[in-house]
């Protein structure tokens, strides 16, 4: 029996309405859109075979996502923009597949996001808030909720207008995502945010360089 994979990494945009699929439904609407293709997928072994798709660093829902990614395996090798364009083609309007190449980081050398903000609401009270000396979050964990202070994990790099870009911590060992700030800001002044557009524009690595 041949053992030999072909490991591939996808990457893909996920936005307008697609932003509100989980994780585990864009698996299945990626293993379902794969079977519609003539690629040689891989599939798990054991009692219950599947297509192996896993999702390197998956997205919060409502968040959309420009740089995202993640990893099939192939029983022979197929010439990547063929394999990026045919999956691209059975896939809905809102997840578009832009390239196919050999994946050259692991999924646990990942270690922040980073993020462009649009939030509608009191930019002096936004400016105040990101100012603080501390910003004590209630942080939902699997041991129930803990607080923390985001402030040494922000990263305002830029701000346009009313959009915002943001690093924030990602990875699988601890993850801030920025609705969390945004409803620890509500909390802590009092505004309202009427509003919140969220976009993740880039995923770095520990050593600083994009995730590929």
């Amino acid at each position: 029996m041949n053992n030999v994979t072909f490991p591939v990494r996808l990457f893909f945009s996920k936005t307008g309405r697609a932003k509100y699929i989980s994780a585990l439904d864009l698996i299945n609407c990626i293993q379902r859109a794969l079977r519609r293709t003539d690629l040689p997928v891989w599939h798990t072994q054991g009692f219950n075979p599947h297509t192996y798709v896993n999702i390197n660093l998956p997205l919060a829902l409502g968040t959309e996502g420009f740089c995202e990614s993640m990893d099939i395996k192939l029983n022979e090798p197929v010439d990547y923009d063929i394999a990026a364009k045919k999956l691209d083609a059975v896939l809905p309007d809102d997840i578009h597949i832009y390239k196919a190449a050999a994946p050259i980081k692991k999924h646990t050398e990942i270690a922040s996001s980073v993020y462009k903000v649009t939030a509608e609401c009191d930019k002096d009270k936004l400016k105040e808030f990101f100012g603080r000396e501390s910003m004590i979050a209630e942080k939902k964990t699997k041991k129930g909720t803990v607080e923390l202070d985001l402030k040494p994990y922000i990263n305002i790099t830029d701000t346009d207008g009313a959009a915002l870009t943001m690093t924030l911590p990602s990875g699988c060992d601890f993850t801030i995502n920025p609705s969390l700030v945004f409803d620890t800001y509500e909390r802590l002044t009092g505004d309202t945010v009427g509003s919140l557009g969220i976009q993740r524009i880039r995923i770095l690595c520990k050593d600083g360089e994009d995730f590929v």
